[in-house]
């Protein structure tokens, strides 16, 4: 118990004293750094100049949601299965996922994005553009959820596999309903934070001719000779993040509970 109140003190203290610094820093950069605000209200913040064109990040907006869902879908699938294929240790199957898992986590998602718009239709395979994003990013984070879901495998105590195992149920049963569920509980918080990461990575769709929102707002750019589209366009950013986020740290929150029950 002490030691859990002289953390909690000192958390406190650290976010006190990271507040004051970081007022401290705003207010040294608004009085004293002689910067010319109605230059950076011109080219950051002038909003007058966009008045009658949000419209034109609807459909973008819509299309990062859409690219986002699909790739998380398809990544956590991908994840699942082959975590459950490597639990059963099949030799030439599990050297085969463990070397996507480590090609796939050691490319950059921009080479993996234009390597598969660019390069399958060389082997006749031509996909569109939002297609090839999806793809990308499916392949890319499976590698990531397939570790997650792995080590939330390896943490159901394997008494209970072998209690389970002694009732008479097989593998394939087992795993549903004994592995599988308390799995779940350990592999929810990761889970959501790959999600936050693939939200995150859609911004580079734009690199393939995705007319998402990073693409509209580099094209309204040039139309008013400023980059506010783009601080715009990090704020829809940061409101698509933010309830993730908050969802994440309270999945995190109930996932210790859960442990400790």
């Amino acid at each position: 118990m002490m030691n859990t109140k002289k953390r909690g003190k000192n958390k406190y203290s650290t976010t006190i004293i990271s507040s004051v610094l970081l007022i401290l820093f705003f207010i040294y950069f608004l009085f004293f750094s002689n910067a010319d605000w109605s230059l950076f209200k011109e080219q950051f913040l002038n909003f007058e100049k966009m008045e009658g064109r949000y419209y034109i990040f609807i459909s973008p907006f819509f299309l990062v949601l859409k690219i986002s869902f699909f790739s998380c879908f398809f990544a956590s699938l991908i994840g699942l299965c082959f975590a459950v294929i490597r639990n059963y240790n099949f030799k030439i199957l599990d050297m085969l996922i463990t070397s996507y898992v480590v090609l796939f986590r050691s490319i950059p998602a921009m080479v993996l994005v234009v390597l598969v718009y660019f390069a399958l239709p060389f082997v006749g395979l031509n996909l569109p553009s939002t297609n090839s994003v999806i793809m990308s990013l499916s392949l890319l984070f499976g590698a990531y959820t397939t570790e997650i879901f792995r080590s939330g495998i390896n943490s159901v105590d394997k008494l209970q596999i072998e209690a389970s195992k002694s009732l008479g149920m097989n593998s394939l049963k087992t795993m549903r309903f004994i592995i599988l569920p308390q799995a779940m509980r350990v592999v929810i918080p990761p889970l959501t934070t790959v999600l936050i990461d693939v939200l995150k990575t859609t911004s580079i769709a734009y690199v393939v001719g995705v007319p998402e929102l990073i693409a509209r707002a580099r094209q309204m750019e040039g139309v008013i000779g400023s980059v506010t589209p783009l601080i715009f366009v990090s704020i829809l950013y940061f409101l698509i993040i933010l309830p993730v986020v908050i969802l994440s740290s309270r999945l995190e929150k109930r996932s210790r509970k859960w442990s400790k029950a």
